[in-house]
């Protein structure tokens, strides 16, 4: 028997696709007063997951500051604050020309794996790589490239990282102006 090592797709499809997923129970959050004294009011309107706290800006119109909140708008910081604060994440996205690639060679690997009754080692253990695996790695596989084609962004990697993996759609994010 030959031993196999999980690449990070196989991974993250085991755990589930994407450390960001698109919005579920979405809540408007309506800021009315702005942070800096003296400044006209602004509204901004923001999307929530209903288990969590969420981030929205704002831009005065008087200075042309923007301002984020973290927390629904209960304190607010200055848009160079927060971004001292949180820095930002450098992903590699996927090519549908490079995913398309790729998945024709790992095609070609977990048929391998299952052909020759591989094993498979995880944190939790070992186990003996199927025919039944292999044809589902490839569905949710070519569900991706499908996904990607589609304008889904899949990440090789994050900071540098290609055991991590995050995915991104641009119809996620809304935003709204006076």
């Amino acid at each position: 028997m030959v031993k196999a090592k999980f690449g990070a797709l196989a991974l993250t499809v085991l755990m589930g696709l994407g450390a960001v997923s698109p919005l579920h129970g979405v809540t408007e959050a309506h800021a009315l007063n702005a942070p800096v004294a003296n400044s006209a009011q602004q509204k901004t309107v923001v999307s929530t997951t209903d288990d969590s706290d969420g981030v929205m800006s704002y831009k005065d119109k008087e200075s042309g500051k923007t301002f984020v909140s973290e927390d629904n708008g209960a304190s607010w910081m200055s848009e160079e604050d927060y971004n001292n604060s949180h820095p930002a994440i450098n992903y590699e996205w996927w090519t549908y020309d490079e995913y398309k690639e790729w998945l024709e060679q790992e095609k070609k690997t977990l048929q391998e794996m299952a052909d020759e009754h591989a094993m498979a080692e995880t944190s939790e253990g070992s186990f003996e790589w199927t025919q039944e695996m292999t044809d589902q790695y490839i569905a949710e596989y070519e569900q991706t490239l499908e996904d990607i084609k589609n304008g889904l962004l899949v990440s090789k990697s994050v900071n540098g990282d290609d055991e991590c993996m995050t995915t991104f759609n641009p119809n996620w994010v809304g935003s709204t102006t006076d």
